[in-house]
């Protein structure tokens, strides 16, 4: 038994598996709210956090989903980050979202593949019009409402809580979840309830618009938060929805966007009334696979993902009795494994294998953490670019916290993704650190992380990739991208960001073609000579296809080698228009973009 001293309360700690009192790493936590000005609202407030770049500066910005079950209309808060200091600029920029009662889920990714962040958000149904909204960013961070282009129409209300944006169906762009698709959820209500089958996805057409559909999950009791992440590790995005009364539960992916409950077989418990939180995934012990935290009021367990079977591993009592919502996972002194934050309350370090020691306020300057009156979502981001890992905290009752690691120190890497769309923000991306000269060794395995959008209750960390990485090493990294193809970046000093692209294959450059007559034969021969020069951008080239285009279908003509930079054809009809594509395939047998040639 330990006792701990709050600002609010004096909890009695029972820990399940007993833990050491305190852990004396570096972990340190300033309070900097006031400085930055990004505190919110005091009366009524925070229920979600994303940390997001909207405007393509390179500084992390600040998105606040605001809640008030008493007033109409409630604005967001969009603190955009000019380096010393943050102005509070949601209307101006098109975001405030201010339906209903407010937003609960909302997730920033880049929807259309243009390399900003677009934004979907909900909002909250109490007797007023409740409907989602997709607004798309003009790439300077200024939104434009495109809810229109979800088709059929939205015609009814709904009472969203958690959301997801992933490539459910594999096709190359983000799709869009979100939980409780119906007007009333009754989240008190003891009972459960017969399966209903509604309409919660909206998927993306890639042309802008969005089919609302359903994918195979039905609602059977108020959900409050979601994620969405490739669980069981078969390369498509499954989701995990905390529940209030039935079981919380996983959902995977059949691997074309349709989903079977599978939480029971997986080893989650399967106890009923339990008024869960939020859902959080991290790999705790560096074995590449996703371990699991689920939080409700007055517990966190912590859950080894062992083959696909989730074995409860440690209970933690933490001392925030009001909250229960949302746990995050982050590398936050640089160690190489994982440590847990528990939204308003401690931070726990992680010994190196999973286990996690509480590390007292007093140690951790988390002080004003546990003051908050009602904390809600969290989230992790490194809004001063030092390379550690900051917090922000939502309060639903007061102000919320921006809290500024202090571990300021060269031991980190961050990486971020641009995906085989060239979309920004990775989301599907797997990423696996290693000692250099390690790749694929488990035992030299420093970090795993997978790429996600909001997950826990209402949080979305900055879209980077983040690892304690100490020095004295250099680290390879592989990166798995969304359609499985890997990419090794070699010998990576701690202290940096890089950023890790997609191996485009690019199209040919100057791609051109002329008319000529062959005069040495007893009859007039028509050629055309096609010819190309390398494209400077492209690896590991080893041939060239040629086609011809008719109404936008391909004939393949032939294939040329990597060092052939021209090609005649023979005994072509005199006056007729030809139209060609070009095309270059790399040692992989990936086919690129094409350059495109029409001689008349």
């Amino acid at each position: 038994m330990i006792f701990l001293e709050n600002g609010k309360y004096t909890a009695l700690l029972i820990f399940i598996l007993m833990l050491p009192l305190a852990s004396y790493g570096e972990i340190h936590f300033t309070d900097v709210t006031k400085k930055y000005a990004v505190g919110g609202y005091n009366y009524f407030g925070g229920h979600g956090i994303c940390w997001v770049d909207v405007n393509g500066d390179g500084r992390l910005d600040i998105y606040v989903k605001n809640v008030a079950g008493y007033i109409y209309h409630v604005p967001n808060n969009l603190f955009i980050n000019y380096g010393d200091y943050f102005l509070e600029e949601a209307a101006d920029r098109g975001v405030t979202d201010a339906y209903g009662f407010g937003t609960h889920g909302a997730v920033f990714a880049d929807l259309d593949n243009d390399r900003d962040f677009d934004l979907f958000s909900t909002t909250t149904f109490d007797r007023t019009t409740a409907h989602n909204h997709i607004y798309q960013n003009d790439g300077k961070g200024f939104f434009s409402d495109m809810t229109y282009n979800i088709t059929p129409p939205q015609n009814i209300n709904t009472s969203a809580r958690g959301v997801a944006a992933a490539d459910f169906d594999g096709d190359g762009d983000i799709d869009l979840y979100f939980s409780n698709a119906l007007p009333n959820t009754d989240p008190y209500n003891p009972s459960l309830f017969p399966p209903k089958r509604t309409k919660n996805f909206y998927i993306n057409n890639g042309d802008g618009s969005f089919t609302w559909s359903f994918r195979g999950i039905f609602w059977t009791g108020f959900v409050q938060g979601v994620v969405a992440i490739d669980i069981d590790g078969d390369g498509d995005i499954d989701i995990a929805e905390a529940k209030w009364t039935p079981p919380s539960t996983i959902y995977l992916n059949d691997g074309s966007g349709h989903f079977t409950d599978a939480g029971g077989e997986m080893g989650l418990p399967q106890t009923l009334g339990v008024r869960d939180g939020g859902m959080t995934f991290g790999d705790i012990d560096n074995d590449g696979d996703l371990d699991l935290a689920l939080i409700g009021p007055g517990k966190v367990d912590i859950y080894l993902n062992t083959g696909n079977i989730f074995e409860f591993k440690q209970k933690i009592i933490p001392d925030v009795l009001s909250g229960g919502a949302h746990v995050c996972f982050g590398d936050f002194d640089h160690d190489g494994d994982l440590d847990l934050y528990v939204s308003g309350g401690n931070v726990y370090e992680n010994d190196g294998t999973g286990i996690f020691m509480l590390v007292l306020s007093n140690i951790s300057g988390l002080k004003p953490s546990l003051d908050t009156l009602d904390p809600r979502g969290s989230a992790l981001g490194d809004f001063d670019r030092d390379g550690d890992l900051d917090i922000y905290i939502a309060d639903a009752d007061y102000y919320n916290v921006l809290l500024r690691n202090d571990c300021d120190d060269s031991n980190w890497i961050q990486v971020d993704i641009i995906d085989h769309k060239k979309a920004i923000g990775g989301i599907g991306a797997k990423l696996d650190l290693y000692v250099t000269g390690h790749v694929g060794e488990t035992n030299f395995l420093r970090g795993h992380r997978e790429i996600h959008g909001e997950y826990g209750y209402l949080g979305q960390d900055m879209p980077t990739a983040h690892f304690g990485a100490p020095s004295g090493n250099t680290y390879d990294l592989k990166v798995t991208f969304f359609d499985k193809l890997e990419k090794v970046i070699q010998n990576i000093t701690p202290g940096q960001k890089i950023q890790v692209s997609y191996p485009h294959v690019y199209a040919p450059l100057n791609f051109s073609g002329s008319r000529y007559e062959n005069k040495a034969l007893f009859y007039r021969e028509s050629l055309i000579i096609l010819s190309w020069d390398e494209n400077p951008e492209n690896k590991n080239i080893q041939s060239y296809r040629i086609y011809e285009m008719d109404s936008g279908n391909r004939t393949f003509l032939t294939e040329v080698s990597a060092d052939t930079f021209r090609y005649m054809f023979r005994d072509v009809e005199k006056d007729r228009q030809y139209k060609f594509a070009l095309t270059a395939i790399d040692q992989n047998n990936r086919e690129g973009e094409a350059a495109y040639l029409t001689l008349k």
